[in-house]
């Protein structure tokens, strides 16, 4: 039985065949009171008390009731009263494994942080590429993955704008990726700009450009955009300070992008890196599709030689057309730079000052610095703590490096730990970054912003290397209870032998913490991939909770976990737990 009421019908023990684990019997032996039953009072005091959950009246614990049933018995109809509504075990069991009543991070279409201050104080949603269906190198351009990033909550998109027969066409230059209408990608911003959220869109324009093209593309922005286009006055272009994302709400910003290195001198600048990132590209490939790394020298070798000659290929097609393409350093027509508010271009002070190989150089305005990830290890490795100092007022951007065949990324923390606010990411990848990243971004109402600790913030006076030894603030207490509802059968001999795999960054910044679930099917050949669920520690739920799965791509799955999540400060510490 699920749930009684008057006029509620009653559910045969057999229609609920998941066993209470232990510590859900004890809760609900100490939640009911002596009782075999809870009523709404001992649900509301429950959700207060254990869950955490703040102002719960039992009108709200009578709706929780009556959603289980109506869960379990869709479209039924009955009539209920605070007196008459109860749980028994087995729906007090119901209730807690819905994962649309009982997330772990509860939904939100409104921001919880403050929106007023510049954009250099918030992490931004970013897309990298995001006109790519696939690769890097030969895959097909199309407007439906800049839609399907916008939707999801992205407020950055790139588009790497060309001259093809005296066209403009988006496409990833230099290689064979094939292009799409730079006006179709706009119309689709457009289109899709403020479905998720109504917080500032950026477009990305690397520009490659000849002047007539230029000053197409600014007429194309006005005419398709609208008033939605923000138009930046002289005195900020480039700014002082940026505005906020609420003075920005409802706008869509332009950035310009210095061009990108060739692959063919990507290629002459780190001959190695190459290897490294094949390599990387195809051990994630394989560990995502549960093969043993150790045993799949044989597929490992088939894969390098394929993405070998197609990097060939590349290079060879990118040395026939590079003589058509306009210079790496395209001067920018007035009509163009009107637009920009977003500069990437060093302003003269600043190009005084900064030597190759340097630390990052703070300047008299707000602008971007671009880096590849291989560059901004570079300056990690000597600089770290100028990246910090810098993105207090500027803007930092992280990308993929360009031979991450298969659309892989790099870790976003990396970026985010550094105090950069775009870590641009391959939404076509399906990896674990993408994960990372949307979930970050499911915090503070899904707005596609959230705030950057006041650690990386004008006022911390903390360099890398005190941010890098604090200790850990909050210890997490993760069990897992049980799993069900598998969205398939995963052996056909033998009951399946699921395991679950726990990553979660060290805890002493809490505000960039992601804890990821991965659930795994073990096998004899390789181990099957159930699902996955990351979520934000800034805006976690604690106690026990239902965590959905979903799929490698983000979709959601029938499969779900049922989960205690316990938190403790640890001592001299101080956190929050939203």
């Amino acid at each position: 039985m699920i749930a009684t009421c008057l006029g509620c019908p009653k559910l045969s023990d057999a229609q609920v065949n998941v066993a209470p684990p232990d510590v859900v019997k004890k809760m609900f032996q100490q939640a009911a009171q002596g009782k075999n039953y809870m009523n709404a009072a001992d649900l509301a005091a429950f959700l207060e008390n254990v869950q955490g959950e703040k102002n719960i009246t039992e009108a709200h614990a009578v709706w929780l009731i009556t959603q289980t049933v109506l869960s379990v018995i869709p479209g039924i109809h009955f009539s209920i009263s605070v007196q008459s509504v109860r749980l028994d075990l087995q729906g007090f069991l119901s209730y807690l494994l819905n994962p649309r009543l009982n997330p772990p991070l509860m939904p939100s279409d409104t921001p919880t942080q403050d929106m007023t201050k510049p954009l250099s104080h918030y992490f931004i949603y970013s897309s990298h590429n995001s006109y790519l269906t696939g690769n890097q190198l030969t895959s097909k351009s199309s407007t439906i993955p800049i839609g399907e990033a916008l939707r999801g909550g992205c407020r950055v998109i790139e588009l790497d704008c060309w001259e093809r027969r005296g066209r403009i066409k988006v496409l990833h230059g230099n290689t064979l990726t094939r292009s799409i209408e730079f006006k179709d990608c706009v119309a689709t911003i457009k289109e899709n700009a403020f479905l998720a959220s109504d917080y500032p869109i950026i477009i990305t324009i690397e520009n490659h450009l000849p002047p007539t093209l230029q000053d197409q593309a600014a007429m194309i922005l006005k005419e398709i955009i609208g008033d939605h286009l923000f138009y930046p006055s002289k005195d900020e272009r480039p700014p002082i300070q940026f505005h906020s994302p609420e003075a920005l709400k409802g706008l869509i910003i332009v950035s310009d992008k210095p061009p990108s290195d060739s692959i063919e001198d990507q290629l002459v600048e780190d001959p190695q890196g190459v290897n490294a990132f094949v390599e990387a590209d195809i051990d994630e490939d394989l560990r995502l599709n549960g093969r043993d790394i150790r045993r799949a020298s044989k597929i490992k070798k088939h894969f390098k030689r394929a993405q070998r000659k197609t990097i060939q290929k590349v290079v060879q097609h990118a040395a026939i057309v590079i003589g058509d393409a306009p210079s790496h350093h395209v001067p920018k027509t007035i009509a163009f730079e009107e637009l920009i508010y977003i500069y990437c271009a060093k302003p003269e002070e600043m190009k005084e000052k900064h030597k190759k190989g340097g630390p990052l150089i703070v300047g008299g305005h707000a602008i971007m610095a671009n880096l590849s990830e291989p560059q901004l290890q570079q300056i990690i490795s000597r600089h770290p703590s100028s990246i910090l100092e810098y993105c207090k007022n500027n803007l930092g951007r992280m990308y993929p490096f360009g031979l991450r065949f298969n659309s892989s990324n790099a870790d976003p923390m990396v970026a985010w730990s550094h105090g950069m606010q775009v870590a641009a990411i391959n939404m076509q990848g399906n990896d674990r970054p993408v994960w990372v990243a949307r979930a970050l971004f499911s915090a503070n109402g899904n707005c596609g912003y959230v705030k950057k600790p006041d650690l990386f913030l004008p006022g911390s006076n903390f360099d890398y290397e005190q941010i890098s030894s604090l200790p850990p603030k909050v210890l997490l207490k993760v069990t897992v209870l049980l799993g069900t509802n598998w969205h398939k059968n995963f052996d056909f001999c033998k009951p399946p032998d699921f395991y679950v795999k726990i990553s979660n960054i060290t805890i002493a910044v809490p505000e960039i913490a992601v804890l990821r679930l991965e659930v795994w099917e073990w096998d004899v050949d390789y181990d099957d991939f159930v699902g996955q669920a990351c979520i934000p520690m800034m805006e976690m739920r604690f106690g026990i909770r239902s965590v959905a799965l979903h799929s490698k791509k983000g979709l959601l799955q029938s499969s779900k976990l049922l989960c205690h999540f316990q938190s403790e400060t640890l001592e001299g510490a101080s956190t929050s737990k939203g």
